[in-house]
């Protein structure tokens, strides 16, 4: 039977699709049946022959010529010479191979195969003073099986011990044959070999179960993997340090796709294997630790990678390099320039060297921080050639010139760039490269727009490609002089090299726009934005587009929406042009561009993006998460509302009111004066409706101001830049917001009364369109 499944080793990628469907290691009688199938029938009907038997095949029987053949991905031979042809031309040498099977006296083709196969390793068997039938020639044919540098190899020395006399075979040649199989990134056949070994009643020692288990790990053979735990203990031996490192290896790097589990469930699981090694007095080493703080940084919980560590120090474990690398990169990609100094300052103080990847991590954390920090990405490049044995790669340049561009140093992005090619690193410089010190020139005051496209012609004619970073970066530098026709003529000409916008390109061309003073450019540019997510979502939401989370790429988000909101307020943006307006004490009014800005947030919220307010209640605000520009737009747009619900309500009543009055009035007397003062005496009538309808107006803008803050305690603190920037949004328009006590919460309030009043003698100021 283990003869049947070893001789149909399937020829690479199609053993994945045929194995996959079983999630248990297969008996060897099962792998006959699913992989004899499509082989011969003269083949076929030789296996079920031998599972008829029942008796447990010898090694000879186990490992055949076909299985040699079949290792390396050849398919054994076909009935009649036509299908030999046809094989043989798909691969590489397959002439070669027909002549040689058309070649024979029209015998068994296997064994024709095996006489092609034979090698000389075994060679010493014929030596003087060399016993066949001892443990020690057994144990020495096992180690030329080990250092075999292919699978098919191994098998043609198994044929070679076959023909010298020797039919036997003990653990340490299946050992040897699993090896080879792990050796070779073949998983799958290694689990094969352990389906004949289990089959010819040969138990497994804990070297082979450890391999096993490695092999699934290449193989991604999960279920497997613990099966084999199983078998373990259901054999007596108790599993170790190196079975529970090799398993929570296979939890964690398993591919987070198709149903996999995300990366915090993998280290949730790590970490429940790791408990249970403890509880079973396995003492865990340096890689189990470091496989753990691996788990933790792919699921992005820096916190929990220093955990680890700590708990790898408690347990007396010392740290390694791959220890301190795994600490820095996870701290450092974050931006936790403070806690990855330290890191590196626990790692001198341990005694580990650092290396050039200890130093990229640092600059990295220097430019992916909070507040991106140039002057020290430089002072630890000086320590870094300083140090011994420790020599600057194209990823130090690289991560360098990023560290000065987040920083707004363009001078010192292009020193980096230029001592990159001094040091020989040419080859390393990419458009990605370029990219980032045409953003750099964009970004940085001292730099113009010209100097970020004289970069571009630079990088065009060095031979590399522009890409849609290039586009949205080189569109982002023109608004500094507010260039709309040089970005929309740079759009067309790269669109033309097949560059298509993407949404930060859109974002970046309504900055533009907005900075040129042209609100109706940026809402075009908005409408063609939403034009072309509308296109995608007829080319990709068929239903199977969101399958594996997939968004549309073009549908307008918060930043578009922010873009555009500080397009319509001017060139200044709106939270500036809002401040210098109440500075001056002027009135805040809703021009043609707000007014667009007001239309566009409503047909936003109107299909769900936007929620900050209820039409049926508008008179709470939520406005927390957002932009401030979003902001005070929603603002506008609620107040408007409001203003224009108030009207409506209020026209009906007062007109019954007043109207008796004004006849009154106009019948007592029929002069002006006396018209005057039956206007008067309705307009108040009026007024006295509104204030029965308007009730307190409040904003939530944030959670509480300081953390850690106890419920209860008074706030602490500046207020949040989106706080101040509604409380001006209100002061703008006439408004005055009172700050809020909560407990959690930050917000404003507007007094009924005042907002009833200010709907009387504001609000048609403000908003023209009511008047209309």
């Amino acid at each position: 039977m283990a003869a049947a499944a070893l001789s149909t080793l399937p020829p690479g990628a199609s053993s994945h699709a045929v194995l996959a469907r079983g999630a248990s290691i297969l008996s060897s009688q099962q792998i006959a049946q699913r992989l004899l199938l499509p082989q011969g029938a003269r083949r076929a009907r030789r296996a079920r022959n031998a599972n008829a038997s029942g008796v447990a095949a010898p090694m000879s029987a186990v490992l055949t010529s076909a299985a040699v053949a079949e290792a390396e991905g050849e398919a054994p031979a076909a009935e009649g010479p036509q299908a030999q042809v046809r094989k043989g031309r798909g691969k590489s040498g397959g002439r070669q191979r027909v002549q040689r099977r058309k070649g024979g006296d029209g015998g068994d083709p296997e064994g024709e195969e095996a006489a092609g196969m034979r090698t000389n390793k075994l060679a010493w068997l014929a030596d003087e003073g060399v016993m066949l039938d001892s443990e020690r020639t057994l144990t020495r044919i096992n180690r030329t099986i080990a250092r075999c540098s292919s699978v098919r190899e191994a098998l043609a020395v198994v044929e070679e011990m076959k023909a010298k006399g020797l039919n036997a075979a003990n653990e340490g040649t299946y050992q040897a044959l699993i090896t080879v199989c792990r050796r070779q990134r073949q998983g799958e056949r290694a689990l094969l070999v352990y389906a004949a070994m289990r089959q010819a009643g040969i138990a497994p020692g804990m070297l082979t179960f450890n391999t096993l288990v490695s092999c699934c790990h290449q193989a991604q053979r999960f279920d497997d993997a613990f099966r084999l735990k199983a078998d373990m203990e259901a054999q007596g031996l108790k599993p170790d340090v190196v079975t529970y490192t090799s398993l929570m290896a296979l939890v964690v790097k398993t591919g987070p796709y198709r149903g996999r589990s995300s990366p915090s469930q993998r280290f949730d699981r790590a970490m429940e294997l790791y408990k249970e090694m403890v509880q079973r007095g396995v003492q865990p080493d340096a890689i189990t630790f470091n496989t753990l703080m691996f788990a933790a940084a792919q699921a992005k919980l820096p916190g929990k990678v220093l955990e680890v560590y700590g708990m790898m120090v408690a347990g007396g474990v010392p740290p390694n390099q791959i220890t301190f690398g795994i600490l820095l990169e996870a701290v450092g990609s974050g931006g936790r320039l403070t806690a990855a100094l330290q890191v590196f300052n626990e790692m001198r103080a341990a005694g580990i060297p650092p290396t050039t990847s200890t130093y990229n991590y640092l600059i990295d954390a220097c430019a992916t921080a909070a507040k991106p920090d140039a002057v020290r990405a430089w002072s630890l490049f000086s320590e870094m050639e300083g140090a011994e044995n420790v020599r600057p790669n194209a990823e130090t340049f690289n991560l360098l010139i990023t560290a000065c561009t987040k920083a707004g140093d363009h001078e010192g992005a292009l020193r980096a760039f230029d001592m990159m090619r001094s040091r020989g690193f040419t080859r390393a410089v990419t458009t990605s490269t370029f990219n980032k010190l045409i953003h750099s020139a964009a970004a940085a005051p001292s730099a113009s727009t010209e100097t970020a496209f004289q970069l571009y012609s630079q990088m065009r004619a060095e031979g590399h490609r522009p890409d849609v970073v290039t586009l949205g970066t080189l569109v982002g530098a023109c608004g500094k002089d507010g260039d709309v026709a040089r970005a929309l003529a740079l759009r067309q000409e790269l669109e033309g090299e097949g560059v298509v916008a993407n949404a930060a390109v859109f974002h970046a061309l309504m900055g533009v726009q907005g900075r040129a003073g042209l609100w109706e450019g940026a809402v075009g540019t908005l409408r063609e934005m939403q034009g072309r997510a509308k296109e995608w979502e007829k080319t990709h939401g068929d239903g199977t587009a969101y399958a594996w989370g997939r968004q549309n790429p073009l549908a307008p988000t918060l930043p578009a929406f922010t873009v555009l909101f500080d397009a319509c307020f001017g060139c200044e943006g709106a939270d500036a042009a809002v401040k210098a307006l109440v500075e001056r004490g002027g009135r805040l009014t809703l021009t043609p561009a707000l007014a667009a800005a007001v239309a566009v947030y409503r047909e936003a919220a109107d299909s769900g993006t936007f929620s900050h307010f209820s039409l049926a209640d508008p008179y709470r605000c939520d406005v927390r998460g957002s932009t401030r520009p979003i902001a005070t737009v929603a603002l506008l747009s609620l107040l408007l509302h409001i203003a224009s619900t108030a009207t409506t309500a209020s026209a009906a009543p007062a007109a019954a009111t007043t109207a008796p009055a004004a006849a009154a009035a106009a019948a007592a007397s029929d002069d002006a004066s006396s018209a005057h003062a039956a206007a008067t005496a309705a307009a108040a009538a009026g007024a006295s409706a509104d204030d029965s309808l308007v009730r307190d107006l409040v904003i939530v803008t944030g959670m509480s101001r300081a953390k850690n803050q106890p419920i209860g305690e008074a706030p602490r603190g500046r207020f949040p830049k989106l706080f101040v920037s509604v409380e001006r949004t209100l002061q703008a328009v006439g408004l005055k917001g009172k700050s809020m006590r909560a407990l959690t919460m930050q917000a404003l309030s507007v007094d009924g009364k005042d907002l009833a009043l200010w709907l009387k003698k504001d609000a048609a100021s403000i908003f023209p369109e009511l008047s209309k």
